[in-house]
């Protein structure tokens, strides 16, 4: 078939005006020239009708003899000549004219080399693949490939060579081309990852692997991956493997095979600005400065007549030493005095030192004077008059190891009835309940609540009791819900929404309460007096009337703190059925797409709101609820799956419950619970065990 009868028969235009023009000039560049080792006739002659007539503005008789005369006997042709004639269609015909003349200059009759026309024909693939072309082996001559035109899947954006360490803009095409990769592998997660990510190419220079005997030189290049800082944890290293199966070939294909290894890392926290006096602008040091170094003391005190002891926390110590401390939320910083009074010179504090025992904790406490005047944690003292001696103002008070006597005077002192004491009083509980059982057994229920308000000096109602039935209840329907598959089956039919996770989700909007206690310590609640569900992004409750978290709860305080929760279900698994390596599981598909669902919708939602430190809250038809939050890093947790993953025939599989503890303790800003602890932290809540 001539040029002619292609373009005929398939007219259309699929090769873009800027890949021809990429072709053109690297046929222009290389060492041979397009007509190989024929003359420009007769390679011509095997494509076109030479011997038609020539234009008519042509003096000649064909177009055969019009090629002899300028390019032979005048010579006033460049050799590029063929890429602009119009009579040809190189430059504007249809594509198979362009691709036949293409697979001409490759054929062995014409190629000078088969290594060479082998490296013509990778180049040209690499120029005609974003458009859909490429040139294929069909049949041998003498041994030598012959290449024809095929149809491909267009590859996406072209990364022109060379790839240089510097090139910014391709390295970032390369990158785009990794994230289509993933996307058609399904690798969803990882592709994500991607999306936001900047790639870049660093000489590892003996840093990175300096491990004798290995390929690695100084001159051996690592693919550095910066993604946002909070993505960071969710970069597994069976992600990180994914993510290099496809990007080590794209740099290999691209002729960087120096590049050997993928390094993830979190990008750098944006700079505050700073305007050029800010020196005349800062406020004087609140801390002593000596020898021209100013010495910053961090406090560890609490003002209890300034803040809200919703804002603690009972963290444990690193070491194996039993000690616990409290944990001021909000200022991010250690808290072991309260200060009780503050005066000018003198304070008062309460020091509390916090030791578990078992499940139990219990505080020390300590009362001491402090004196403001001197740096320090210095103790208040005055003269003794005639002695020039110095003793403490009043007495220090360490309870020390009588510390269970103190508590049982404070006790003592809050229980008695017709005693008033500052704060709430403790909870009393029967000695002997089976006797205070059967002592109320039939009598009148207003009579006996009578009797119980007044033996525990409380407000103890009807609907107190109601709700704790209640949620006794509660906790049966959660127990057969987590362990009987036949009745979970059935709610799930009942449910007006289809699915597993449909299941929970009614349960927990239900009984908001499981959520709401036991979260480090902090009381949580749902936003405002509606669902756990609610929409964060697009039209949301940010902003009035878009994408939908399972549960956005807040902190219980003067001003709450956001928390996201997704929900999946009971029997989603927590990690892959089979090991990753020997005794290494890697987290399930599922585990892994929620943690970064919830982060990715509390990233959303935390840049949706982001210009304020703290934001209002909004019905969905844009009501405002009078709700304050603060939008300073909010907590993430993802609810799922089960413990009893980990179990056969009784018994604990070690290696499985190692490699899930590490994983959900890698992870931060993101708390792992499963439905069978946050069960257990129901019962707590219902029954105290």
């Amino acid at each position: 078939m001539t040029s002619s009868d292609l373009a005929s028969a398939l007219p259309q235009l699929s090769i873009t005006s800027v890949t021809r023009y990429d072709i053109f000039n690297y046929l222009r560049e290389i060492s041979s020239p397009w007509w190989g080792k024929l003359d420009e006739v007769t390679f011509l002659e095997h494509l076109y009708d030479l011997d038609r007539p020539a234009p008519e503005n042509s003096w000649l008789p064909t177009v055969r003899a019009d090629i002899q005369q300028h390019r032979i006997n005048n010579d006033d042709l460049d050799d590029d000549w063929i890429f602009t004639d119009s009579r040809l269609g190189l430059s504007e015909g249809p594509d198979e004219v362009l691709l036949a003349f293409l697979a001409r200059t490759v054929h062995p009759e014409v190629a000078t080399g088969v290594e060479e026309a082998m490296k013509q024909v990778e180049d040209l693939n690499r120029l005609l693949a974003p458009d859909g072309w490429g040139l294929r082996s069909y049949e041998f001559l003498s041994g030598r490939p012959v290449y024809t035109p095929v149809r491909l899947p267009p590859t996406g954006p072209l990364v022109p060579l060379p790839l240089n360490d510097d090139d910014t803009s391709k390295l970032d095409l390369v990158l785009g081309q990794a994230y289509s990769l993933l996307d058609c592998a399904g690798e969803e997660s990882a592709r994500d990852l991607l999306r936001t990510a900047a790639l870049t190419l660093r000489r590892d220079g003996g840093f990175f692997r300096p491990t004798s005997g290995d390929s690695w030189t100084e001159h051996t290049y690592a693919a550095v991956l910066t993604v946002e800082r909070d993505l960071q944890p969710t970069c597994t290293p069976e992600m990180k493997e994914v993510i290099w199966r496809t990007l080590g070939p794209l740099f290999s294909q691209l002729g960087r095979t120096d590049v050997q290894d993928l390094v993830v890392e979190g990008d750098h926290r944006p700079l505050p600005n700073i305007s050029p006096d800010w020196r005349t602008q800062a406020a004087a040091p609140a801390t002593p400065i000596v020898r021209g170094l100013r010495l910053p003391f961090s406090t560890t005190e609490f003002d209890v007549t300034r803040r809200d002891f919703a804002d603690l926390d009972i963290r444990s110590s690193q070491d194996s030493s039993g000690f616990h401390y409290l944990y001021d939320t909000r200022a991010c910083r250690m808290v072991t005095d309260f200060v009780l009074d503050d005066r000018p010179q003198v304070a008062t504090l309460c020091n509390v030192t916090i030791i578990k025992k078992g499940d139990t904790f219990t505080p020390r406490i300590k009362l001491w004077k402090k004196d403001k005047r001197k740096a320090g944690e210095a103790s208040a003292t005055q003269t003794v008059p005639d002695t020039g001696t110095t003793r403490a103002i009043k007495a220090l008070v360490d309870t020390g190891d009588v510390y269970e006597n103190f508590w049982k005077v404070i006790n003592f002192l809050q229980g008695c009835a017709g005693l008033s004491t500052p704060g709430d009083s403790l909870q009393l509980v029967a000695r002997d309940e089976d006797q205070l059982a059967q002592l109320l057994t039939g009598q009148d229920r207003t009579m006996v609540l009578g009797a119980v308000r007044t033996a525990i000096g409380g407000g103890l109602t009807e609907e107190d009791i109601r709700l704790i039935s209640n949620r006794k209840e509660q906790l049966q329907r959660f127990e057969r819900l987590l362990n009987d598959p036949d009745y979970f089956q059935q709610e799930e039919s009942l449910a007006t929404t289809r699915g597993a996770e449909a299941v929970w989700q009614a349960f927990f909007e239900a009984n908001q309460w499981i959520f709401g206690y036991g979260l480090n310590l902090i009381a949580c609640e749902s936003i405002d007096d509606g669902k756990l569900e609610r929409i964060t992004t697009g039209a949301s409750i940010f902003g009035g009337a878009g994408k939908r978290i399972d549960a956005i709860m807040r902190s219980k305080g003067l001003i709450s703190s956001m928390l996201f929760c997704e929900i999946k279900t009971h029997d989603t698994e927590l990690l892959a059925k089979t090991p990753y390596r020997t005794a290494v599981y890697q987290a399930s598909k599922e585990l892994g797409g929620g943690v970064a669902q919830v982060q990715k919708t509390a990233s959303m939602a935390q840049q949706l709101i982001s210009r304020e430190l703290v934001t209002h809250i909004f019905e969905d038809d844009g009501t405002p609820t009078g709700v304050e939050l603060s939008t300073t890093r909010p907590r993430q947790v993802v609810v799922i799956g089960s413990l009893r993953e980990f179990t056969h025939n009784g018994a604990v599989n070690p290696e499985k419950i190692n490699s899930f503890e590490l994983y959900r303790t890698s992870i931060q800003d993101v708390e792992i619970i499963t439905f069978d602890e946050l069960y257990q932290r129901a019962c707590f809540i219902v029954e105290d065990r």
